[in-house]
């Protein structure tokens, strides 16, 4: 089986410096990479936007367009040398903004509208999650923040494939072809190394979340005195109705609102409401509106307690709007940091591997049985059929690591 670079859907391998291919696979959502050299030739110039397709024997492992070509000369023969620099589907998927609200629809509803709305070649064939988003807005964004949006909510991962078909997928749910032990010969020897890193360790996880709309809560306040016009409600509260005596007033905002329009002014951050002249001894305030409760969720491991003491964990993510999702996160985030961090890295022939699967490494000599997170692979072309892979391998926990840096760098 030959490797194969098809530039416009036609086989150019035979122009191309083949020592020179590199393709370069990183986190299941980032932007994979592709680079080359090609001779220049009457039948070929590659130029930005030019489809760029990959191929490891009949599997394709890089599909794409060129971002950027450099021309040179040959050290060894006067001839022209283009170095192109290729990104994956990805980067296509991007070049519209999107600008839209979802209501209680689910995530596959919303990835399969945004493919269809602002890139129609794509599509959400891959979409593994029902669940229901009850409010999302996307304002002037990049598809791909998007998706991850979407996916920061269930702690889930994606990527756009080979075929532009978005995977959406729970974290941790793909495994690997095969795996790697002492004897099994599943990489090169020698090359397998390890690092552990217990400095990240967590085992009680408390997400504390934005604001919900609880039940409708009614409640009656009895003026004392001929003084009072502004009064205190117990909650910061939506959906506001007043009535004074039986009679129901109508309710503005303070400070955007004013007298001449509302009956009643509301100011939802101090919890308070005012009328325009002080109310008289012994009226009758009726309120009733839904109180805004504070998400808040706790997951912990009772056996890395047992092991490390109890080391805890604040999430702030205003953000969650709902004591499940918020339950998932801390149950997420408990399972990526609950163990000290363990990566490796290995080089192999085998095929088969993709970023985001899990791989066990098995090691009676390196007494370790554990379940790591493929980061990265490198192709490296060993001849005109045959790639070698580096594979960096990273634990579950460092990954949220990674993430959260991700996310901090996020616009």
């Amino acid at each position: 089986m030959s490797i194969q670079v098809k530039i416009n859907s036609t086989d150019r391998s035979s122009f191309i410096r083949l020592e020179s291919l590199n393709v370069k696979q990183i986190l299941s959502s980032l932007i994979d990479t592709c680079f080359f050299e090609i001779r220049k030739n009457a039948a070929v110039t590659p130029a930005f936007n030019d489809d760029i397709k990959v191929y490891d024997g009949a599997t394709q492992i890089f599909g794409g367009t060129i971002l950027k070509v450099n021309e040179i000369t040959d050290s060894g023969a006067d001839t022209l040398i283009y170095q192109v620099k290729c990104v994956d589907y990805s980067y296509e998927m991007n070049k519209q903004l999107a600008s839209k609200t979802y209501e209680s629809q689910t995530i596959k509803q919303i990835i399969t509208d945004l493919l269809s709305s602002y890139a129609s070649s794509f599509n959400a064939d891959n979409v593994e999650s029902e669940f229901t988003i009850n409010k999302i807005v996307f304002n002037q964004i990049p598809l791909s923040v998007c998706i991850k949006r979407l996916a920061d909510v269930v702690r889930y991962d994606w990527y756009v494939d080979e075929n532009k078909s978005v995977h959406f997928f729970e974290k941790y749910s793909k495994t690997a072809p095969f795996n790697l032990t002492d004897t099994n010969g599943n990489y090169v020897y020698k090359t397998l190394k390890r690092a552990t890193d217990g400095s990240q360790v967590v085992n009680r996880i408390k997400v504390r979340g934005g604001e919900y709309d609880g039940d409708t809560f009614t409640d009656s306040i009895t003026v004392s005195g001929n003084a009072s016009k502004s009064f205190k409600l117990p909650y910061k509260m939506s959906d506001l109705t007043i009535k004074l005596n039986a009679v129901s007033k109508t309710v503005g905002v303070d400070f955007i609102d004013d007298f001449t329009s509302k009956d009643v002014l509301h100011n939802y951050q101090d919890q308070s409401f005012r009328f325009e002249n002080a109310l008289s001894d012994g009226d009758i305030i009726e309120f009733s509106g839904k109180p805004k409760i504070r998400v808040f969720a706790v997951a912990e491991d009772p056996a890395s307690k047992a092991s490390y003491g109890t080391i805890e964990k604040l999430i702030r993510d205003n953000s969650i709007k709902d004591n499940a999702v918020a339950r998932r996160r801390a149950a997420a985030e408990l399972y990526a940091y609950q163990e000290p961090v363990v990566d490796a890295r290995f080089y192999t022939f085998e095929s088969g591997l993709r970023v985001g699967m899990l791989i066990n490494l098995t090691s009676a000599r390196r007494n370790s049985n554990n379940n790591l997170l493929i980061k990265s692979i490198i192709f490296k072309i060993i001849d005109p059929n045959t790639f070698g892979y580096d594979v960096e391998l990273v634990n579950t926990k460092r990954y949220g690591l990674i993430e959260l840096l991700q996310k901090i760098l996020e616009p």
